[in-house]
């Protein structure tokens, strides 16, 4: 067998030269979540050949179906590894900036939370782009077609004959129970679920909704690419790196990539589509000539398009760990997240500021461990919030070897450590009340200590908590990457569609939104 094939399914290959002999009508680069989404709708109609193309593995592994082995694709062939650059407001440190690398991209790595995004997160997108079809309702409806959902019903917000399975976090451990009841005491509502009611009011806490069933993860992928794998209309090609985007004339016709150190060149009749993320997009684009003009003139790159705001905007989830001793009960096993409490405001209408999950062990940075030392037993309560600040994606160089440099920004507007400080003490009220009494030892990280000694800790403790976005965002202004129909301003038949997209982080996880990035990507192409 030709060592250029590539195994991705059992009794199943492809081969990268050989679909670079053909044409497609789509050509899908990246298998996240947004691309799988978006390339099985398409194939749906089999008379469009559609190309997925990604730089990652298959996904035929238990640390992937195993959602609670996620933490371990961290750092493997599954996580792109990059590292940010040196951060002034977390003490000169070099971030982990992890982001799934595979058939399924997050989704295959991640811990499964789908989070649909607040009503405010969908109205301002609508805003922003001047077009109703990305409003809450219009997501809202986006939703319940692609859900299958199994738990309490409710018709009106809730799918039942969709690809993708979502259900209740369950069985739910009594540590969870726990910390719904802590969450009620300090003075947050009890929901029935995070994408029902509680996604329309703002703050609240309940059990997590998850795509895992019978502690199987079923992924974007697994649901809406697999099944069709073998429809002559859709090729996928595993390990098959996209390096830039080929233009004839101003418009899309296709994208060169490297397999195998060998360099390859795919052809699209219609359309090429970025899915690649937050990081990968934006520099994919600058190498294709599509940036801002004096960024990519210094690195000798010709400028196609000038658009600013490639690249600028990287916004994401600061997230930080506080950490208590275990007390005398028995914790859940290490990896599960079943609860998640929304509070606080970002500066607009019941748009909650700070999301936060627990999990069974002390999750800490290596400098903040080596800084505080580790309890052996502990919980930790994992803090997302939502940043004033923003940051960026700029190229090193215009080799594809070379890696980007990531600017998180974070804590460069002082008040976002304030914010920070203050959800750390809203977080240490939960874990003192009465119901976590059980669970809760002598010794918290960094303790009962002054506000100033709380910041020292997070700036320390402070890294992504993976949801990066905003680096390609839709729009109407002059700093907007895309129109509201997700086409790249300035060429022709070139679209975006993954979180690069998102004018700012949604409430929660980026996984869900991805999802109907792709799929209204999918509906616009058909239409």
């Amino acid at each position: 067998m030709d060592k250029r094939q590539r195994h991705t399914e059992a009794g199943f290959t492809t081969d990268p030269a050989r679909a670079a002999e053909e044409e497609f009508d789509v050509i899908v680069c990246g298998a996240g979540s947004a691309g799988s989404t978006l390339a099985g709708t398409l194939a749906a109609d089999e008379d469009l050949r559609v190309l997925l193309v990604e730089a990652g593995p298959d996904d035929v592994d238990a640390r992937v179906s195993d959602p609670d082995r996620w933490f371990e694709n961290l750092g493997s062939e599954r996580d792109w590894g990059f590292v940010t650059a040196p951060g002034a407001h977390v003490d000169g440190r070099r971030l982990p900036y992890s982001m799934g690398k595979g058939l399924g991209g997050g989704s295959s790595i991640n811990v499964g939370v789908w989070s649909r995004g607040h009503r405010r997160d969908w109205d301002d997108m609508a805003a922003s782009c001047s077009d109703p079809r990305w409003d809450y309702r219009s997501a809202l409806g986006a939703y319940r077609e692609l859900e299958t959902w199994h738990g309490e019903p409710d018709p009106d917000r809730r799918g039942t004959k969709g690809p993708i399975h979502v259900r209740p976090a369950q069985p739910l451990h009594p540590f969870f129970a726990s910390m719904l009841a802590g969450a009620e005491s300090a003075g947050l509502d009890h929901y029935d679920g995070p994408n029902g009611e509680l996604a329309e009011r703002g703050t609240g806490c309940a059990v997590r909704d998850e795509i895992v069933e019978d502690g199987v993860r079923c992924s974007p992928y697994r649901a809406l690419v697999a099944p069709r794998r073998r429809q002559p209309n859709l090729t996928v090609l595993t390990e098959t790196l996209v390096t830039r985007v080929v233009f004839e004339g101003g418009r899309a016709v296709g994208v060169e990539a490297l397999s195998e150190g060998r360099t390859v060149r795919f052809r699209a009749a219609r359309e090429v589509v970025l899915s690649l993320g937050a990081v990968q997009t934006p520099t994919i684009l600058m190498r294709s000539g599509i940036g801002p003009a004096g960024h990519l003139e210094s690195h000798g790159i010709g400028v196609l398009a000038d658009l600013p705001g490639v690249g600028a905007g990287l916004d994401d989830h600061l997230m930080f760990g506080c950490v208590w001793e275990a007390g005398a009960a028995e914790l859940p096993p290490p990896p599960r997240a079943q609860a998640v409490c929304f509070w606080g405001s970002d500066g607009r209408v019941a748009s909650p500021k700070f999301v936060m999950y627990s999990g069974a062990s002390a999750f800490m940075s290596p400098e903040a461990a080596a800084r505080y030392g580790m309890p052996e037993s502990a919980f930790t309560f994992l803090l997302g919030m939502r940043l004033r600040s923003r940051g960026s994606v700029r190229l090193a160089g215009a080799d594809p070897a070379s890696a980007p440099v990531i600017e998180t920004g974070y804590f460069d507007e002082p008040e976002d450590l304030r914010d920070a400080v203050e959800a750390y003490r809203f977080a240490q009220e939960i874990a003192n009340a009465p119901a976590m009494r059980p669970y809760r030892g002598s010794r918290a990280i960094p303790g009962n200590v002054s506000d100033a000694e709380v910041a020292a800790y997070i700036r320390t403790a402070a890294g992504t908590f993976w949801h990066q976005c905003g680096t390609a965002r839709i729009g109407a202004g002059g700093d907007a990457v895309v129109d509201s129909e997700l086409r790249v301003r300035g060429v022709a038949g070139l679209r975006v569609a993954d979180a690069s997209v998102l004018p700012r982080v949604t409430s929660g996880n980026t996984m869900a939104p991805c999802v109907v990035i792709g799929h209204r990507a999918a509906g616009l192409i058909r239409g």
